[in-house]
C-alpha cells in the first residue's frame, strides 16, 4: 500500500469515528432542555447560605461587643464595627439593637443548650431531667465565663430560647405526672430562669464552696417545684454524681 493509500485510510477511518461520535453526542443530548430558565439555578440556596452566615457574624460581634465593659453600653457603631460592616448592612438584617441582642442572647443560649442535651435528654424521670439540666447549665455557664457575661448582663433568656423550650416541657411533663406542684408552668419557668442568672452570677463574682453553693441551688430548684425534703436531696445527690462524670467542655471561645 504507497503512502497516499495509508493517508486515505487514516482520513476515512478518523471520518467514521467523528461521524460516530457526533452521533452518541446527539443522543445524548436529545430531550435536553437548553434554555436558560429550565437550568438548575443555586443562586438563591447560596444567597441564603451568606445571609445566614452575616447574621451569625452580627451576633457574634453582638455579644462582644458586650462583654467587658463597665461603663457605656455599646450602640450600633460599636457592633459594625465587630463585625468589620456598615450600619446599612446591619440594618438590613435587624432593626434595632435590641432585637440584635435579644437574638444573640438566644443563639448564645442555644449554643449551650445544644452543648448540654447529649448528658441529659436522654433521662426519662422530670425530677432527674430538672436537677440535671438546672446543674449542668450552671456549670457549663461557668465554664466560659466571657459568653456567660453577656447572658447574665443582658438578661436575655426570652421565650422561644432552647432553655425555656426544654424546662417548660420539663416541668409540665412533672406537674402531669405528680411529681411537681407548681400553679403556672410558664411562671415557673421564668422563675427558674431568674434563679440560674443570679446562681451563675453569684458563683462567679466569688462564694466560699461553690459546689456546695450549686448544690443548695439546685434543691432549692426543686424545692420551689413543690419537691419534699428527701425528693430534693435525691436529685442533688443524683445531679451531682451524673455530673461528674462528664468531661470538662472548653470554652466557646476555643472550639
Amino acid at each position: 500500500m504507497t503512502k497516499r493509500q495509508l493517508e486515505e485510510s487514516a482520513c476515512l477511518v478518523f471520518a467514521r469515528l467523528a461521524r460516530a461520535m457526533a452521533r452518541s453526542y446527539i443522543r445524548a443530548m436529545e430531550g435536553f432542555d437548553h434554555r436558560p430558565d429550565h437550568r438548575p439555578d443555586h443562586r438563591p440556596e447560596v444567597a441564603e447560605k451568606r445571609r445566614a452566615l452575616m447574621r451569625a457574624r452580627i451576633l457574634e460581634a453582638t455579644a462582644r461587643a458586650f462583654t467587658g465593659r463597665v461603663s457605656a453600653t455599646p450602640g450600633i457603631e460599636d457592633i459594625a464595627r465587630a463585625a468589620d460592616i456598615s450600619r446599612g448592612t446591619f440594618y438590613r438584617y435587624f432593626e434595632s439593637l435590641d432585637e440584635a441582642v435579644v437574638a444573640a442572647g438566644i443563639a448564645v443560649s442555644d449554643e449551650l443548650m445544644i452543648g448540654i442535651l447529649p448528658f441529659y435528654d436522654f433521662l426519662k424521670e422530670p425530677w432527674q431531667r430538672f436537677s440535671v439540666g438546672f446543674r449542668l447549665y450552671l456549670v457549663r455557664s461557668l465554664e466560659d465565663p466571657k459568653r456567660t457575661e453577656f447572658l447574665i448582663r443582658m438578661d436575655v433568656w426570652p421565650h422561644g430560647s432552647l432553655v425555656d423550650k426544654y424546662m417548660s416541657a420539663d416541668l409540665q411533663k412533672g406537674l402531669y405526672e405528680g411529681q411537681f406542684e407548681i400553679d403556672n408552668v410558664e411562671a415557673a419557668t421564668d422563675f427558674l430562669k431568674g434563679a440560674s442568672a443570679g446562681t451563675i452570677q453569684a458563683v462567679r463574682r466569688g462564694v466560699a464552696e461553690p459546689e456546695r453553693y450549686i448544690d443548695a441551688a439546685v434543691g432549692m430548684g426543686l424545692r420551689s417545684l413543690g419537691c419534699d425534703v428527701e425528693a430534693c436531696r435525691k436529685g442533688v445527690q443524683f445531679s451531682r454524681a451524673h455530673v461528674a462524670q462528664l468531661p470538662a467542655r472548653r470554652p466557646f471561645s476555643e472550639t
